[in-house]
């Protein structure tokens, strides 16, 4: 029970508020999404060379640049993943038609998207 409410606390602190300038430049400039809904949830992990795990509400039009991105294997959440979002990718990997992409463009990148619950997952390694 203390374990679930641990997740549930750190799930909702890593909420981002789009309506803060910091949020919506994190959310803008780190992930490249600012999501209509306005549910993101964030949280960067990492000192020197951070890696910024993500959780969005989405549309379909607002993760239409994935068509270009590489699929690949299904994958767990990487070991320093803070675990509201592990158990909550692994919660959403059940879904059927979740995909799974990586992508080296800007930085290292990994995303999971369930078109039919609305949510991708995202992995970001700032260099």
């Amino acid at each position: 029970m203390l374990a679930a409410g641990s997740i549930v606390h750190t799930h909702h602190w890593a909420r981002l508020s789009l309506s803060d300038p910091d949020d919506r430049y994190t959310a803008g400039k780190s992930m490249g999404l600012v999501p209509v809904s306005g549910e993101i949830h964030a949280e960067g992990v990492g000192f020197v060379d951070q890696t910024l795990f993500y959780k969005a509400v989405v549309t379909p039009d607002e993760v239409a640049w994935l068509a270009e991105v590489p699929e690949v294997a299904p994958f767990d959440a990487p070991g320093p993943a803070p675990r509201w979002w592990s158990v909550s990718l692994w919660w959403h990997g059940w879904t059927p038609g979740m995909k799974y992409f990586r992508t080296n463009g800007k930085w290292p990148c990994l995303f999971a998207y369930s078109r039919r619950k609305g949510v991708v997952y995202g992995v970001v390694e700032i260099e």
